[in-house]
């Protein structure tokens, strides 16, 4: 491994530890002072070493036991990439307004940073922010899938065959004949792994036919026997012919057959699941906006792993969550992460600014800037 790259991975891993333990030091030590970052609410702003402390430290006094884990980081050149889960009670100060209700947030990041000098430079932050102020409650939550009388009866014969000493997970959930299990729970211990398990029912009977496992800390760097330019190559042609061109037919050559989506970025969420899972999860997008498209994208690759900041946008034609469609444009950006197994697409990370998208259709809804 590139001695640069090690380095970086080093600092980034610094970097995030400062926040879950208050070391604000370590924050002015690893950050250039003229670090900017590019928040989906805030827009880009020049914060320097004292600004990132004063918006981490704001953050941590209402949320004083907040922390990241690190699931996956990757490096490419003077670029890094970081799966990044938030962690916390609401227990601290209030928050922008909002008072605090003691309960467990969680929510995902992507996020993207830039060095210069040995120094972060530059950082994308890839979250929604919808998802904060909605656990906070200063947004109104949509209602959870319902699950369809086959899916509930797969959740019982797994409950009754497969989990036997009532283990509990983070999110059990299932798709059609598909049953998901993400877990441990990351509230109830320290733990230092993440592992999927998708089961199928065959006969009335659950099949395990896929098993995951990720270590969190230190985090999964990218398998380095998987071509790094593949890698790049396969994500940039899904957006190419399908998030750009709205070609559904490509999918079976690029994703498999038991993808993953967590559209929040939550490693321990996935809304979506299978082929027909991610074309419904598309679909549904190019319905509110029939003409979304990436304008602009750039990636960072590392073996089976790949990173995306991208800029989307699109035209208001029909429903948007509960807002109905404005006839406007809009337009978003967001980060992703793709992992990649066997030559296709397997996994999804997705962090847009849903937020942003409904004060674009919608000017009377607010927002207020995240850590």
């Amino acid at each position: 491994m590139n001695n640069k790259f090690e380095k970086n991975k080093e600092i980034a891993t610094r970097y995030i530890e400062a926040f879950n333990t208050d070391d604000w030091d370590t924050v002015r030590e690893v950050v250039a002072p003229d670090f900017t970052f590019h928040h989906p609410i805030g827009g880009t702003v020049k914060a320097g070493p004292e600004g990132m402390v004063g918006v981490w430290s704001d953050f941590k006094a209402s949320l004083p036991d907040s922390w990241h884990p690190i699931p996956i980081m990757i490096t490419d050149g003077d670029y890094l990439a970081v799966l990044l889960p938030t962690y916390g009670h609401f227990t601290g100060k209030p928050y922008h307004g909002v008072s605090p209700t003691g309960k467990w947030i969680e929510y995902g990041m992507v996020n993207i940073v830039r060095f210069e000098n040995r120094k972060i430079a530059e950082n994308w932050f890839g979250m929604d922010p919808l998802a904060e102020q909605q656990q906070m409650g200063s947004a109104p939550s949509f209602p959870p899938r319902q699950l369809n009388e086959k899916e509930k009866a797969n959740i019982e014969l797994f409950q009754q065959t497969i989990n036997k000493y009532d283990l509990e997970f983070d999110n059990l959930t299932s798709f059609d004949d598909a049953v998901l299990a993400l877990g441990p729970p990351q509230h109830k211990e320290d733990t230092s792994s993440r592992q999927v398990e998708i089961y199928r029912n065959v006969d009335g009977s659950l099949e395990i036919i896929y098993v995951n496992q990720f270590v969190t800390n230190p985090p999964y760097t990218g398998n380095t026997s998987a071509d790094t330019e593949f890698s790049r190559d396969l994500v940039k042609r899904y957006i190419k012919e399908v998030l750009i061109e709205h070609d559904l037919e490509v999918l079976s050559d690029i994703v498999s057959e038991n993808i993953l989506v967590h559209p929040t970025a939550m490693p321990c969420e996935a809304s979506y699941f299978s082929i027909s899972g991610i074309s419904n999860w598309l679909n549904s997008q190019w319905k509110s906006f029939p003409d979304l498209k990436i304008t602009d994208s750039f990636t960072i690759s590392e073996g089976d792993i790949v990173a995306v900041h991208w800029t989307a946008q699109g035209t208001s034609k029909d429903n948007f969550f509960m807002l109905p469609p404005s006839g406007k444009k809009v337009q978003y950006t967001g980060n992703s992460m793709y992992r990649i197994e066997e030559g296709k697409i397997a996994e999804i990370w997705d962090a847009r600014n849903t937020l942003g998208i409904m004060k674009q259709i919608n000017l009377e809804i607010g927002g207020e800037h995240h850590h």
